[in-house]
């Protein structure tokens, strides 16, 4: 277990609970014995410290490459067990990167959509996160951030039931396939934003 990653998700959760009103849904669908592909929406900045700090989970987040430019902020992501990625590219060194930690047994984290969302409708996604999942027969834990990060307010968060992708017997998923069935996981996400309706 990583220490200062413990540490840092203690410092997260007092700050939210100190400064919002938290509401967690569904926590009792999570299996500890399993590892996880968490998926959730992005809408803020504060999401990856929310989900650091409340997840009953340790994960290796992704994160976009361009939050590494400063050498103090890279040094901390490094030591919580974030890696970069390049949204513009193919990056197939942070995938492969990612299904490494996957077969190690660890948990990932990710925000599908690449950039922040404030909107109502998820923005349109690759099979990235189903892909992923599919490699390596992890389950994809499905989370909704639903908030408007107003100080002392609510923040709900909602864990779903597991998802896991997989084909029927002597076939394959294609890159098409895992598309549609990432874009279900984000629209079942989105679906339970209440803040928004």
């Amino acid at each position: 277990m990583n220490k200062f990653y413990t540490f840092c998700s203690f410092l997260a959760r007092t700050f939210y609970r100190i400064f919002f009103k938290l509401e967690i849904e569904g926590a009792e669908k999570i299996d500890f014995d399993k590892q996880y592909v968490i998926c959730a929406n992005h809408q803020s900045m504060h999401d990856p410290f929310l989900l650091g700090g409340l997840m009953p989970l340790q994960a290796h987040f992704m994160a976009k490459k361009e939050t590494f430019k400063y050498k103090i902020v890279a040094f901390v992501l490094n030591k919580v067990d974030v890696f970069p990625v390049d949204r513009n590219n193919n990056d197939i060194k942070a995938i492969k990167m990612a299904l490494t930690f996957l077969k190690q047994k660890k948990n990932l984290a990710l925000f599908p959509e690449g950039t922040r969302n404030k909107g109502r409708d998820p923005l349109p996604v690759k099979g990235g996160v189903a892909m992923l999942a599919y490699k390596t027969h992890t389950p994809v834990l499905p989370i909704t951030i639903d908030t408007q990060y107003k100080w002392f307010r609510k923040i709900r968060i909602v864990y779903h039931e597991p998802v896991n992708i997989v084909a029927a017997e002597g076939e394959k998923l294609d890159s098409a396939q895992l598309e549609v069935l990432a874009k279900g996981i984000m629209d079942r996400i989105y679906a339970e934003k209440v803040y928004f309706k």
